[in-house]
């Protein structure tokens, strides 16, 4: 092991003037090396938060390289206001370009980062900085209307509530505001933080304490205006411009993240991008992790779900993974990495094994499970069959779906405090609501192998013009325990277009489809195929009132019960569709 060097608090100028503070950690000794850049808003002085983030910055020096770590703009010893995800794209490609000019570097220049901190390595990316040469980016978000600050239309309440409230505390110190107004801030913040499910109550979302300030979190209320996809997404959409990236990118996803649906749209636009040589470098890599996995806390977990020692090789080698990445394009070295195929995902259930493939999503082939019932699907208890035989001549199934008592949140891809645990829970309590309903297939006699894109076609009618449906595939084990396995949610309004919303006729039959998003899952023999259909999902999604006004601008007096309608007949077979794997 050789002696690092580390030099504290560079100041790193921008082009407008304002300086980033910057840690540079490098080999003792003297020459020029290539360079890492993990940029932060999480505070670089914190050992957690730079250490634990799968490449420890000691790490890499030791293996060759300048490894630079610098708080964003706005973020604690640097100078400016933040003004999240938008700043990321200049200061990064500022931050590249100062790096490769060093007297230590170069001019060979990687960056990486995860969560908010692979937002700065993508956007830097996007940049196209002459000197960026590749990039690593992982559990984190490409097109922020997708995945990170909406899904399917509905608002990532709990996560994004949270997490704009956490950005107060860098905010009120830096925006010249009287002690009055400070304290208050700061009690308000120290009161939600106590109940932050009662802070997703809050309607309008607006007004709710701490956020009520546009001065102060100006980014929480544009989320609440632009909940179209829009051109205020389109800036910072990597996926809609995928084609200006010139670097290779690896990149590291979960399966119960609640960033995966950015992971997978970006890896579709990579493989079509317009360059044969990056369409041909980049690297993706799924594991069975939710969003705490990656900091070390469970190491092997997904909430109650362990998935055993298999998944350490994709939690503990993922820093050697990352390095032989940047050794192979920094340093030109034959790298095992390199040899593989370009997709490496985590098969979960029954082998919990890692395959390797050519391309995501691997062959398979959609298959449909439809919906059956009597028209009393509601609820575990209920009539609700799930089968891969047509549907004839049945009664719809019916349910009123009120905005306040909301379904709860229970697991699945989700990020927030007020959401409570992520990853695998027991389903079975959601399940004993009327407002579920519930379609279970027999025992497998066999075991039934997925990997891909999981969606529901849903034909639907609701008296109001607007509302929720909502997806959860489960996992039935013989013992009566019910996995979730993927979720999603589509807002009525936005189901022929995010761009265009088209209201619902009350009482009209319509169809709609709801993302679940991919997995690659192995329902063992003896197991139960579940599918539950509802309209709601908090506090991870905002509720929907039931009517014309945005559910993101919603007074407590818009919130209406909405009697909704599923039909599954001949004329209108709702169903399920599995990316099954062929075994035979």
């Amino acid at each position: 092991m050789g002696t690092i060097t580390v030099e504290r608090d560079l100041m790193v100028p921008m082009r407008d003037g304002v300086c980033l503070a910057t840690d540079v950690y490098r080999p003792a000794d003297e020459g020029q090396r290539p360079v890492l850049v993990h940029r932060i808003p999480y505070n670089k002085s914190i050992a957690h938060y730079i250490g634990s983030q799968m490449l420890n910055p000691i790490v890499g020096a030791e293996r060759g390289y300048v490894v630079v770590v610098q708080d964003c703009r706005g973020c604690y010893a640097s100078e400016g206001v933040m003004t999240p995800y938008r700043q990321e794209a200049g200061d990064g490609f500022d931050t590249v370009e100062w790096a490769a000019e060093q007297a230590w570097s170069n001019g060979r220049v990687g960056i990486y980062g995860s969560s908010y901190m692979g937002i700065t390595c993508l956007q830097a990316a996007l940049a196209a900085p002459p000197h960026l040469e590749a990039a690593v980016a992982y559990l984190t978000g490409t097109n922020l209307y997708q995945g990170w600050v909406y899904s399917g239309g509905a608002l990532e309440l709990g996560f994004n509530m949270g997490y704009s409230q956490g950005k107060l505390l860098q905010a009120v110190g830096r925006l010249g505001l009287d002690e009055s107004t400070q304290q208050r801030l700061m009690r308000e913040f120290r009161e939600s933080s106590s109940d932050r499910a009662a802070l997703c109550e809050y309607l309008p979302l607006s007004d709710a304490p701490v956020l009520r300030e546009r001065e102060v979190l100006p980014d929480w209320h544009d989320y609440l205006e632009h909940d179209c996809y829009d051109d205020y997404w389109r800036e910072t959409d990597v996926v809609a411009r995928a084609a200006e990236i010139t670097a290779p990118i690896l990149h590291i996803a979960g399966w119960y993240d609640q960033f995966l649906k950015g992971h997978l749209d970006l890896n579709l636009a990579l493989q079509d991008h317009p360059v044969a040589g990056l369409r041909d470098a980049h690297r993706f890599i799924i594991g069975p992790w939710d969003h705490n996995s990656y900091e070390g806390h469970r190491l092997t977990w997904a909430g109650e779900r362990n998935f055993g020692g298999q998944a350490l090789s994709g939690v503990m080698g993922l820093g050697d993974t990352i390095l032989q990445w940047f050794d192979h394009w920094l340093k030109d070295r034959d790298t095992p990495l390199m040899k593989e195929p370009s997709v490496r995902y985590f098969m979960m259930g029954d082998t919990n094994e890692w395959i390797k493939a050519d391309r995501w999503p691997p062959p398979n082939k959609p298959t449909r499970f439809f919906l059956h019932s009597g028209g009393m699907a509601n609820s575990r208890l209920g009539d609700g069959i799930l089968s891969r035989d047509e549907p004839g001549d049945q009664p719809a199934d019916t349910y009123c779906y009120d905005p306040e008592n909301p379904v709860p949140t229970v697991g699945g891809r989700t990020f927030s405090l007020a959401a409570g645990e992520s990853g695998v829970q027991d389903q079975s309590e959601v399940e004993e609501r009327e407002d579920v309903l519930v379609y279970s297939s027999q025992p497998l006699e066999r075991a039934l192998q997925i990997a891909g894109n999981v969606r529901v076609r849903l034909w639907i009618a609701s008296d109001g013009p607007d509302t929720d449906f909502t997806g959860k595939l489960v996992d039935v084990e013989p013992g009566g325990y019910c996995a979730v396995v993927a979720d999603g949610i589509m807002r009525a309004r936005f189901r022929d277009s995010f761009e265009q919303p088209s209201f619902l006729v009350p009482g009209e039959s319509t169809e709609l489809e709801i993302d679940l998003w991919d997995v690659a899952y192995t329902f063992k023999a003896g197991h139960a195929i579940r599918l539950e259909v509802s309209s709601s999902s908090f506090p991870r999604f905002s509720r929907n009132a039931n009517g014309l006004v945005s559910p993101e601008r919603a007074l407590p007096e818009d919130l209406r019960v909405a009697q909704q309608t599923v039909f599954h007949d001949g004329q209108r077979p709702s169903h399920l569709v599995l990316p099954v794997i062929d075994s035979e």
